[in-house]
């Protein structure tokens, strides 16, 4: 859904890489371990090593790799540590800021478990002014208050509903309205592609979410290529939503070639693209333009279904801080370990804009890495889920990250759903886009030496060959690592 890079910007990066090597050294300095036992530096110098004859060895590997035809025109950096957050590995371009893809939510994620806690929940209430009288009627408005839960579901809202009835409401003499003001109005990054933001994996981050802002549209194709794609609905939906569809038959088997837009309480959503010839009911995940909406229509209809009667009087604005029932997301720990296993960029925003709610969550998660001992150059972090392409770290930052998280004393938390490869040696979070491949984890060596590894590819025009490279160079840092106590 997003260009490749331009071959412009390719040859760029390949410059960069050839001046970058004709650097000097930078200067290392000493930094404090957030957590685990001695670490060590971690401002690496360029070179392999530090003395280590397995780091000298997997020096002349990287540029063996990065050398071949398949890379001269692609921006490659690698930063190693090793299990004492001490440089073992730096390459030429381990000291250049470049985009980081979803492998920025490490930062988001280990700063959240740390500052507000494995254990911390979400919580969205109905809420009024008062009680409801003797004999059920609510006086003034239902209030959904929003706590910024990405996983609140639209069976939590009709839960919440049915309690509410069961407390014996009978009669709401108001409305029901949503206060989404936990998080800010604008619940996207001005950074983020207009591409993405429609798509399901582009959702907003709402201070009242449902449903994970998700929708699924179903399709019935046409009998040739070409033909009209029917639009046969949207669950869920809401009251007002205006579908323009413009989707194709495709080719059989060709898979998901949608692109959906829609903007930000927008109620017009537009459909471009393909879906396979064949499909009776071919379902394409979109985002919710609007989940405050969606939420409201979905308590409405709840309590309607159950005989409560709602006037739609508006009320002079008050205070809704009577809580009438309310609902706990699970446990933050479960959302990064899901977050690292899905790249959930949800997820990961609602965490980011958590801990600074109103504020500016970027400097609390910079700061906080920076007293954690993180001596950040060239930082650039718009969002917490690594969406925007402006995104910028260098690898040597992005591993030392990594490696205090790990060790903190949330670091099993942390580590918990990272994906296992190499036969459960490499525990990594990768991330990618259009010509960028990342990755960031552990590698356990079969003498129990745990390193900490950053890869960074930008200007890529194959990611599986990225990738491809990503796993020769892991796997030759798993051998050249291993060594005997």
């Amino acid at each position: 859904m997003i260009a490749v890079a331009g071959l412009g910007w390719l040859a760029a990066g390949w410059l960069v890489i050839e001046r970058e090597a004709a650097k000097p050294p930078p200067e290392t300095g000493g930094v404090e371990s957030m957590g685990g036992d001695g670490a060590g530096d971690v401002a690496a110098s360029d070179g392999g090593g530090a003395g280590d004859p397995g780091g000298e060895a997997f020096a002349r590997v990287f540029a063996s790799e990065v050398s071949a035809a398949a890379f001269e025109a692609v921006a490659v950096s690698l930063m190693v540590l090793d299990e004492n957050g001490a440089p073992w590995f730096a390459s030429p371009l381990a000291h250049t800021a470049m985009c980081p893809a979803s492998a920025l939510k490490v930062l988001t994620t280990g700063a959240a478990l740390e500052r507000l806690g494995p254990g911390h929940r979400f919580e969205t209430r109905l809420a009024s002014v008062a009680r409801p009288a003797a004999d059920g009627a609510l006086a003034g408005d239902l209030v959904i208050v929003g706590g910024g839960d990405p996983t609140l579901m639209l069976a939590d809202l009709e839960s919440m509903a049915e309690s509410l009835v069961k407390d014996g409401l009978k009669r709401i003499d108001g409305r029901i309205i949503a206060d989404a003001a936990v998080f800010p109005e604008h619940p996207m990054n001005d950074h983020w592609n207009w591409g993405d933001i429609g798509n399901a994996y582009g959702a907003g981050a709402y201070g009242l979410n449902v449903n994970r802002n998700r929708m699924t549209l179903r399709f019935r194709t046409g009998d040739v290529v070409g033909a009209p794609a029917e639009l046969l609905g949207a669950v869920p939906d809401a009251p007002g939503f205006e579908w323009h569809n413009l989707v194709t038959t495709g080719r059989p088997g060709s898979g998901d070639g949608t692109v959906v837009y829609s903007e930000p309480y927008g109620t017009r959503v537009t459909m471009r693209g393909t879906v396979p010839a064949g499909a009776a009911a071919f379902a394409v995940n979109a985002a919710i333009p609007d989940p405050p909406a969606v939420a409201v229509a979905t308590v409405r209809a709840a309590l309607g279904a159950r005989g409560v009667e709602i006037s739609g009087r508006a009320h002079p604005p008050a205070v809704a801080d009577f809580v009438l029932a309310s609902h706990h997301s699970g446990e933050l720990a479960g959302m990064v370990e899901n977050i690292n296993r899905t790249s959930d960029n949800l997820e990961a925003q609602c965490l980011f804009l958590a801990l600074a709610p109103q504020g500016d969550p970027a400097s609390v998660v910079r700061d906080f890495w920076e007293n954690a001992g993180v001596e950040f150059a060239g930082l650039r972090m718009l969002d917490g889920s690594g969406l925007a392409r402006a995104n910028m770290i260098r690898a040597a930052d992005l591993a030392a990250v990594a490696y205090r998280a790990g060790n903190a004393g949330t670091g099993g938390d942390f580590l918990r759903g990272l994906p296992a490869d190499l036969d459960g040696a490499v525990r990594s979070k990768p991330g990618g886009m259009s010509g960028v491949a990342t990755s960031v984890g552990f590698i356990t060596t079969t003498c129990g030496r745990r390193m900490t590894y950053a890869f960074m590819a930008n200007g890529v025009a194959d990611r599986a060959s990225a990738r491809a490279l990503r796993g020769r160079l892991r796997a030759a840092i798993a051998r050249h690592a291993a060594r005997d106590d």
